[in-house]
């Protein structure tokens, strides 16, 4: 009896044993649903916190390429960030801040040796760290500045790997102390002056500019950088070039190369790719004479194709009386004369427009028709300037004949040339995610 109670009793001990290790195992296991939870949750935390910190980087980026298109000037575009220089600053340097408690040296850009502006409505040079973005919702810090040789360097250019152009003659590596040259995107390749050269120095051409934005949510940090740049748009060669014959038959007939805003030199009245000539009748006024040619073979087809992608208008049928764009609106319009098919081209009066008109085939141009911008067509070009004549300050560039009937005064204007393609959207040359 006394062995059995012993056993009874043993066994009742077990059971409380294997209970109290079971519920030390539910605790741990109960502990580890916590930690994991806890893990977890602070993990999701900054996957979020870092995709809000990317989205505002992204937010910022679309901010800096908005405010950089448009013309220098602050009673017309006062949200402008771009270079306020004439000619552009190696050294400029602009930053948009959606806080005014964030310091430039925050940014991971920021370069002392710089000229570091926070360009606000009244003073693109401003120095004066301030909120000067459009919104606060979205922390970011933008820095914008120009692409430089050392840059192009880091990217992996050479002598052998050309990143561009390189027409300073040295090909001495540069340095984050002492860059270089500014990169440009355009033309200016001596030995192949009509090639399209992604990075290049000379004319016709616009700075490449390097848009780097911090984006900054909690503990969460990214910066991204893109390049981007300005269609340089066709060289120009005169008020008028074309590839074929320039005739006028027009009794008031102005045509003058003279910078009509008197920034840029004088070009020719006339230009036409040989063996072509202008050959107009009359008393014309061509300032300043001769006319020129040469062997300049300005590939109108690929502006046309490449500038078309910003046309925010699009002319479908003749049109008399319409406007397109105001001075403080600079646009786009875009017509093919094939799509919808018109076999007699596209014919344009009583119409006044500002900023780039691209046609797809033959131009005809009646009175009343005024332009300030440029023209660019890849068929005939003709003026049949009766009642107030054909207006146009820029400049104006055809495939094929030019003729002219009637009243013409065409004045070259590489202010008006500059706001147009100033109108253009951005380029995207590269862009990067760096952390």
């Amino acid at each position: 009896m006394k062995t059995i109670l012993m056993t009874v009793g043993d066994e009742k001990g077990s059971a409380l044993i294997i209970a109290l290790l079971f519920l030390t195992l539910l605790s741990l296991l109960g502990i580890g649903g916590i930690i994991t939870s806890s893990t977890d949750t602070k993990i999701s935390g900054y996957n979020l916190s870092s995709t809000k910190a990317f989205y505002a980087a992204e937010a910022g980026m679309e901010e800096a390429r908005k405010r950089l298109k448009g013309i220098k000037n602050v009673s017309a575009n006062p949200n402008y960030v771009g270079d306020p220089a004439t000619s552009p600053n190696a050294n400029w340097s602009a930053f948009i801040l959606t806080s005014s408690s964030w310091p430039l040296t925050d940014h991971p850009g920021y370069n002392s040796s710089l000229q570091n502006y926070v360009p606000t409505t009244s003073s693109y040079t401003s120095t004066t760290v301030a909120q000067n973005s459009l919104q606060t919702m979205m922390p970011y810090m933008v820095q914008i500045r120009h692409k430089r040789e050392y840059d192009a360097e880091l990217a992996g250019h050479t002598s052998s790997s050309s990143h561009y152009f390189d027409n300073d003659g040295s090909p001495t590596p540069n340095s984050a102390g002492a860059p270089g040259n500014i990169i440009y995107y355009g033309y200016g390749n001596s030995a192949a002056p009509t090639t399209v050269v992604q990075f290049t120095g000379g004319t016709a051409t616009k700075p490449v500019e390097i848009i780097s934005v911090y984006g900054r949510v909690g503990a969460s940090n990214k910066l991204i950088e893109i390049e981007v740049a300005y269609d340089p748009g066709p060289t120009i060669a005169a008020a008028i070039y074309a590839k074929g014959d320039i005739t006028g038959n027009g009794t008031a007939l102005v045509i003058d190369g003279s910078d009509d805003c008197g920034v840029a030199s004088s070009k020719p009245p006339t230009y036409t790719k040989d063996p072509y000539v202008t050959n107009p009748n009359g008393s014309p006024v061509l300032v300043p004479a001769p006319p020129a040619h040469g062997t300049l073979d300005i590939d109108i087809d690929s502006h046309v194709d490449s500038l078309k992608s910003s046309a925010s208008i699009t002319i479908t049928a003749d049109t008399n009386g319409a406007a397109y764009g105001t001075s403080a609106d600079f646009v786009t319009a875009y017509s093919d004369t094939s799509n919808p098919n018109n076999v007699q081209g596209l014919k344009l009066q009583n119409v006044v427009g500002y900023g780039t008109l691209l046609v797809e085939g033959d131009l005809e141009l009646g009175g009343g028709f005024e332009w300030k911008g440029l023209v660019l067509v890849t068929g005939v070009l003709t003026f049949n300037g009766g009642g107030s004549g054909v207006n146009i300050r820029g400049a104006v560039l055809a495939n094929q004949t030019v003729s002219i009937n009637g009243g013409l005064d065409i004045k070259y204007d590489s202010c008006m040339v500059d706001k147009a393609l100033s109108s253009q959207e951005l380029k995207t040359i590269s862009w990067r995610e760096i952390y």
